[in-house]
């Protein structure tokens, strides 16, 4: 199976593809959020150093105390605030020693030598000249252009692989601390590599974890294709038998075994159907061959003629009557509903086949009695009267001399009832299961020698089936037996 084409890799990639997307969009956004914060943490160690600087170049011990000099007056070498600038040539005489207060020892921890990367500053007079610096500041720091900033505050910059805060003194001084981005960099990019390697592993465990339970969904899908092999190879009782219950397709497999056994419970029926047709059928025709060769074998007289051609209609009348059921049952299978169906009322058509029964049941000794309520339903009447000729037939024919046949119809539940009781031998309980089946006989006293072919109840249930309705059967043996058609009321 092409990758492309698999259920289970399609929603794999699309797992895997927005697990993907997710984890991308969070390891920007960490590292973005991190370089931040320790960028931010930085800048604040640089503006420490910044205000820590603007003290010491306040005071000699760097403890805020005043600059030395005089007070009406700039102090020596230092442009004077208000006053004329003294001449360039006496502040580039020589480099002007750093104020006292770099000196402390305070001071000097913020920008001791002595870490991995070091702290830096640098200091310019507000001639430009470079009065300050750190012994760890690179040569050739250039002195930012105050007119390029702010007046004042403090303002960052990146350069060559350094980070540096500057600000400017209301004197003009210009005060700049920084420090190598070298092992910023290097933090940032381990952390780059800790979210790349977090990431993918918790990408490869749900990866993992989404195959095994797309591979456990799709489970009944494999199950449902295989048995489905086996059944179209011919194995009709095969079964998925899936223990996922619960899902969808568990569920789905579910309905598709009780579709399988309903299919291998037609062929079966289907095949017993056609052996049992082909069985009816043979014997009425042998009858019919036997009689023509001994008719044709030697001259024989009129009556011995008529007598074999006489067999010979029996057994034609009895295929004829089979044939007819075989085509009253192969049309109401073909239509699942009955058609020509009109309202009618069950106890009219229950009291005419009464009249019509009244002279056989005198013949055989038996009462017919009926106690018929009104029941209108929507049926075909012809179908109808099928039911009851059978049923009637039925019960005056396996009923006893001297016994009774009771006729009922009623309303109950929303449902036309109709039930013919007699009072007859009954039927074994474990026949009654069976007794619809097509071809089927309860018992030696319903054979093909009182004229059944086994196909008239089963003619009767789908009747019944096609008008929406159902026909069922009780009975226990000594005491007789009550089939009940129920069909659903009209209106």
């Amino acid at each position: 199976m092409k990758w492309g084409k698999s259920i289970r890799w399609r929603i794999q990639a699309w797992h895997g593809a927005l697990l993907l997307v997710v984890f991308i969009g969070f390891c920007i956004s960490a590292y973005r959020l991190e370089r931040s914060n320790v960028r931010r943490n930085g800048d604040r160690d640089l503006e420490i150093r910044l205000a820590a600087m603007s003290e010491a170049l306040g005071g000699g011990d760097g403890h805020g105390q005043q600059r030395e000099g005089p007070q009406n007056g700039p102090p020596p070498g230092r442009p004077g605030r208000d006053g004329p600038r003294e001449p360039e040539a006496q502040e580039e005489s020589g480099p002007a020693r750093p104020p006292p207060g770099f000196a402390a020892e305070r001071f000097l921890k913020m920008f001791e030598s002595s870490r991995e990367e070091p702290f830096y500053y640098v200091v310019w007079n507000r001639a430009t000249t470079r009065i300050a610096a750190s012994s760890a500041a690179p040569p050739g720091v250039p002195r930012p252009v105050r007119a390029d900033y702010r007046q004042s505050g403090v303002e960052f910059r990146d350069r060559d692989g350094v980070r540096e805060a500057f600000m400017f003194t209301p004197p003009g001084e210009c005060l700049l601390a920084g420090r190598s981005q070298v092992g910023f960099e290097n933090e940032m990019r381990r952390f780059a590599w800790k979210l790349a390697g977090i990431s993918a592993a918790v990408l490869g465990v749900g990866l993992a974890i989404g195959w095994w339970i797309a591979s456990r969904a799709m489970r009944p899908i494999s199950q449902i294709s295989a048995a489905a092999t086996r059944i179209a190879a011919g194995h009709l009782n095969e079964r998925i038998h899936t223990d996922e219950t619960d899902s969808e397709l568990g569920k789905l497999a579910m309905l598709l075994d009780e579709t399988f056994q309903r299919l291998d419970a037609a062929f079966d029926e289907q095949a017993r159907f056609t052996s049992d047709a082909a069985h009816e059928l043979r014997t009425p025709v042998s009858i019919i061959l036997g009689q023509a060769q001994l008719a044709l074998a030697r001259e024989r007289s009129s009556e011995d003629y008529r007598a074999t051609i006489a067999i010979c209609q029996r057994a034609a009348k009895r295929m004829h009557g089979l044939i007819e059921s075989l085509l009253d049952l192969a049309v109401l299978d073909a239509s699942p509903t009955s058609s020509g169906q009109v309202e009618c009322d069950l106890a009219e058509l229950a009291g005419q086949h009464l009249a019509l029964m009244h002279d056989l049941a005198d013949e055989e000794g038996i009462t017919l009695t009926g106690h018929l309520e009104s029941a209108s339903c929507r049926a075909n009447p012809d179908r109808l009267a099928q039911i009851l000729d059978n049923l009637l037939s039925n019960a005056l024919k396996f009923s006893p001399a001297g016994s009774e046949v009771h006729l009922r119809t009623w309303v109950e539940d929303g449902h036309c009832c109709l039930s013919v009781r007699d009072t007859g031998p009954g039927i074994a309980a474990e026949h009654l299961p069976h007794l619809f089946e097509r071809f089927y006989r309860a018992d030696t006293s319903r054979n093909r020698a009182t004229g059944g072919a086994g196909l008239g109840l089963a003619i009767c249930q789908r009747i019944a089936e096609a008008h929406g309705g159902s026909l069922s059967v009780e009975s226990q043996p000594g005491t007789g037996s009550c089939f009940t058609l129920r069909l659903p009321k009209a209106g």
